[in-house]
């Protein structure tokens, strides 16, 4: 395999490894759970511009809450500012710090908002319109691999250069179906919290584990 080639399989993967990253940065930003990449974007500008990171310690008591303890006092309303720039659908509540004699002492604890019926159609129109826009750069980056392709007619047979695309296809698919499981595991995600949503507010005292997930194991299984 010449240089050409081994540069246009790592130059392809590079690039489709780049929008699955991103791809996932966007699942992880339509908040259904506390994931701590959701955070990422928040910057708090106090002093200086800071990371969130920098001037908080954050924790996760449930899988749909953050728990965020500002490392100083006068960080707490930056940090507040901060978090509601990037994500103004967070619920949040002001508490004080146990075990501190000082009023002042705070921690901030954000909830995911419920999964309504409002909100489970936007998370999965926006789910679905990611997941083909980033389908759509990986096929539009395989043809600019595969157009250089012909100039090396001169140097390699043509079956070698059959085999090149072949195998740029081969990659190409790989990714397709790393894209295809990203969407597969978030729409899964938002048909759980939407199904607990509506089992709170139709009253339903089910024990955890106890929610009828059967639309979510639909949607687990592969799409043809």
């Amino acid at each position: 395999m010449n240089i050409y080639v081994t540069s246009a399989i790592a130059g392809l993967k590079e690039k489709l490894n780049g929008y699955v990253a991103l791809l996932n940065y966007r699942y992880t930003n339509l908040c259904v759970k506390a994931e701590l990449g959701a955070l990422l974007p928040v910057t708090v500008i106090a002093d200086k511009e800071y990371n969130l990171e920098d001037v908080a310690v954050i924790f996760t008591p449930t899988e749909y809450q953050f728990d965020i303890h500002p490392k100083l006092r006068d960080y707490l309303q930056p940090i507040i500012d901060g978090i509601f720039d990037v994500h103004p659908e967070f619920k949040l509540e002001i508490q004080q710090v146990e075990k501190s004699d000082d009023q002042r002492d705070k921690h901030l604890l954000y909830t995911m908002p419920e999964v309504d019926n409002d909100r489970h159609d936007l998370l999965e129109n926006l789910t679905k319109v990611f997941y083909e826009e980033c389908d759509a750069d990986i096929d539009k980056e395989l043809a600019l691999h595969t157009g250089g392709l012909p100039e090396l007619a001169g140097k390699m047979s043509v079956e070698d250069i059959d085999e090149i695309k072949d195998e740029l296809f081969n990659i190409r698919d790989e990714y397709h179906d790393k894209t295809k499981e990203l969407k597969q595991e978030k729409l899964i995600e938002i048909e759980e919290a939407y199904q607990r949503y509506l089992a709170a507010n139709e009253g339903k005292n089910l024990a955890e584990g106890e929610i009828d997930f059967t639309k979510c194991m639909r949607l687990g299984q592969v799409e043809e």
